[in-house]
């Protein structure tokens, strides 16, 4: 027993300063639930609560799924100190326009170790990995308020000691009176403490408040987050990311306030037929030397079938919820779910009695966004559902107010 637990103690030598985000070493026990999953993420320092609204939103804060657009499939490669390498698989699925679910399955494995006796003779070698399984659920419970939470179950494999157990995180995003501002929270690994053999250890539970601001003129989105945690105080994160045209990005990130003073992070993103999107980013460690994260999302909608063949729909009926508002400089749109219905989307001026449709093709997702017109104006909006050819009557009318 006492020539594995000196192996043990070499090993968390080895993983704790890679496992707890690339920066510091921590005081809690499997410190795979704090690393970073995300490229974009970890290219902006970490800075995710307020900003985050892609499928890795809920390893951060989980109320950010809920800005998800369409259904969202990720892939991450991480490339750590000392061969150790992660990989992640994550997936949201727009259930309507106010509830996304997420799942994601996470592994941590690295290179066998020779153990040594306390002489420093050879014994057995030993294996050491992780894995984390999570289930994601956010809602919009407002058109600019989004509460989100995560169930996941984790399971350490240090050299034959075995550990595992249940963790919980929550959080909410909400959209401001200042044009383009948000301000969100989330805590992260609420659980008890967890039993290795003969010892009982914390789980790095954290909490944390974040700030995002858009600046459309500039192209530039800016985050900042304050986290708290089981191994420091306080540390602040902020990260910058510029995008031309929404199809190539750069980011940069920092951690204030800790060991490491300015030691940025740098990633890069391109996006391919506004359904792909590539990832990149590398952090150079200041003792350990480089990391690598690489992500691929893809993004997509299901085609809905209507009903069997020889099957028709008596009544129709158009969504029951209907949502207009301007963001960001855009009219969002968001409705209800009528199932196995596409939709259509109808504009008017509201001094106006002919209605126009503002879509090309039948729209299967719930929501849409469409550019503001440059004058003030009054918009009235409506949907319909559409099923095998037939469409219902209008949804109740939303007005929308341009300034």
């Amino acid at each position: 027993m006492k020539k594995r637990f000196y192996s043990i103690l070499i090993i968390l030598g080895c993983l704790g300063p890679v496992l707890a985000g690339d920066h510091f070493a921590g005081l809690s026990s499997n410190l795979f639930l704090q690393a970073e999953l995300s490229p974009r993420a970890s290219a902006l320092g970490g800075a995710y609560t307020a900003i985050g609204n892609d499928v890795y939103a809920m390893y951060y804060n989980p109320a950010g799924v809920g800005q998800l657009k369409r259904h969202q499939v990720g892939f991450t490669h991480v490339q750590w100190f000392q061969d150790v390498r992660m990989q992640n698989v994550s997936a949201a699925f727009k259930v309507d326009s106010r509830l996304v679910l997420g799942f994601g399955f996470s592994y941590l494995g690295m290179p066998s170790i020779q153990g040594k006796d306390i002489y420093g003779q050879p014994t057995e070698t030993l294996t050491v990995n992780s894995s984390i399984s999570q289930f994601s659920l956010a809602y919009k419970l407002h058109p600019s308020f989004s509460m989100g939470i995560t169930l996941k179950y984790f399971r350490d494999n240090l050299a034959g000691f075995i550990a595992s157990g249940f963790a919980f995180d929550a959080g909410f995003q909400m959209e401001t009176i200042i044009p383009h501002l948000m301000l969100a929270g989330a805590v992260r690994n609420l659980g008890n403490n967890i039993h290795y053999e003969t010892a009982n250890e914390p789980i790095p539970f954290n909490y944390s408040i974040g700030m995002g601001y858009l600046l459309p003129f500039l192209h530039l989105r800016l985050g900042v987050d304050a986290v708290h945690s089981l191994e420091r105080n306080w540390l602040i994160k902020t990260g910058i990311e510029y995008n031309f045209n929404k199809v190539a990005f750069l980011r940069v990130g920092n951690d204030w306030l800790s060991s490491n003073g300015f030691q940025p992070s740098f990633g890069v993103g391109a996006r391919f037929l506004s359904h792909l999107q590539i990832d990149y980013t590398l952090y150079n460690h200041q003792n350990l030397g480089l990391t690598h994260r690489v992500g691929i999302t893809f993004d997509f909608s299901f085609k809905k079938r209507a009903v069997r063949a020889g099957t028709s729909v008596k009544v129709l009926e158009p969504p029951k919820q209907l949502y207009a508002y301007v963001k960001n400089g855009k009219i969002h749109i968001e409705w209800s779910d009528v199932p196995g219905a596409g939709y259509n989307v109808y504009l008017r001026k509201s001094t106006d009695s002919t209605w126009k449709k503002a879509n090309r093709h039948l729209l299967w997702a719930h929501e849409v966004e469409m550019h503001k017109p440059d004058v003030p104006v009054t918009i009235d909006v409506a949907v319909t559902s559409v099923i095998d050819q037939k469409e219902s009557s209008f949804s109740r009318i939303v007005t929308v107010e341009i300034k």
